[in-house]
């Protein structure tokens, strides 16, 4: 049967969107750089704490907190104060299965596969927005890489504890500002309502564990268990949040991108091997660009993030410097986007989201 002429047209136009994309920085529609900023000190303060006390290691693996910032970025600020700890006990939560689970390789897969569904649910279901379920997974790979290294995983719980804590209370700074006292915050029970599952989050959730489930059994067969975390981080956030095929195919391309100039830019740090202040301080502008950059250009943000996460799991398991871990995370990359692109296209093309279901219910402020 000959190919219809029409979805060919609609193939290349796709295609071409995509490609298009890569050149493209889209306006701004409010300001990034508070949370940016925010982010950024979250991030370098605890690496030079470690580094005062001859601890870089867990002075690393504390600056995780950072990854509790973006969640809820869209609400008031009191509001997203009630529900940062929230995010800030997942973290530790997935921290402490990577670190119970991470000498042992079946099961340590098979929590990558329940922690990621189980977060893809709050996710989707509760519409949480950006950035998913990523960070949980990255910290769940960094606890066992960890703890594989030698490190205890009380110690190693305890310093995500304290880095998600550090982030919290960062997160009361900005209410020295009265503008942010004027908005009377919503309960938890309103803010975390039960969830709608229409159409788009049922298609969002099955697509990502079927990346999930399919990424760790690859992985597992034909590359290597330690690694399947990464395929799976990279699957889940080319499925994102908004259904859509277009959208897929953009965002895989865009991961695919940012993860080999992010690579580049992780040897470049190896190979100047910077002083650990200086360090602390490049993990600190990365983390500022990815978060200044997230909504307006995805590769670029990519770019940012992944030698940040290259140098925390390196870092933090010792690893730092190994060329190795650079050409496996390009493997790892592009099966894990690859999957997700897949599972767009086997789905049938996501209805209009007039009613802006998966957009943040309020205006950063």
């Amino acid at each position: 049967m000959a190919e219809d002429p029409s979805r060919r047209k609609a193939w290349r136009g796709g295609v071409k969107r995509a490609v298009i994309s890569l050149g493209t920085v889209t306006p701004a529609q409010q300001p990034r750089w508070p949370i940016a900023l925010q982010a950024a000190i979250v991030m370098t303060l605890p690496v030079l704490v470690g580094i005062a006390f001859d601890r870089l290691d867990l002075g690393l693996i504390a600056a995780t907190g950072a990854f509790t910032v973006p969640y809820f970025a869209a609400l008031p600020r009191l509001e997203r104060l009630r529900l940062r700890p929230i995010a800030g006990l997942v973290l530790v939560a997935t921290s402490a299965c990577g670190a119970l689970l991470g000498p042992y390789p079946a099961a340590f897969a098979a929590g990558l596969i329940a922690v990621t569904v189980l977060i893809a649910v709050a996710v989707h279901g509760y519409r949480l927005g950006p950035p998913g379920p990523l960070f949980p997974i990255l910290v769940y790979g960094l606890s066992g890489h960890a703890v594989e290294g030698g490190m205890a995983p009380a110690t190693l719980i305890g310093t995500v504890a304290a880095g998600c804590a550090w982030a919290v209370l960062a997160s009361l700074a900005p209410l020295i500002r009265r503008q942010h006292w004027q908005i009377t915050p919503r309960p938890l029970s309103v803010l975390l309502a039960r969830p709608t599952w229409d159409a788009g989050a049922k298609e969002l959730l099955t697509r990502t564990v079927i990346v999930t489930v399919v990424a760790t059994v690859v992985s597992m067969v034909w590359l290597d268990a330690d690694r399947a975390y990464w395929a799976v981080a990279a699957g889940v956030v080319v499925v994102g949040v908004v259904p859509g095929r277009g959208l897929a195919v953009t965002r895989g391309l865009h991961r695919t991108v940012g993860t080999v100039l992010g690579v580049g830019v992780y040897l470049g740090i190896v190979h100047l091997d910077p002083a650990p202040v200086l360090l602390a301080l490049t993990l600190g502008a990365l983390q500022f660009i990815t978060e200044a950059t997230i909504t307006r250009h995805y590769a670029i943000a990519v770019t940012a993030v992944t030698p940040m996460a290259l140098v925390i799991v390196s870092a933090g398991s010792g690893t730092f410097g190994d060329s190795a871990i650079t050409s496996e995370r390009l493997v790892d990359t592009f099966l894990g986007a690859s999957l997700a692109v897949a599972t767009a296209l086997i789905h049938p093309a996501a209805a209009p989201d007039d009613t802006h279901r998966l957009g943040p219910p309020h205006s950063a402020d």
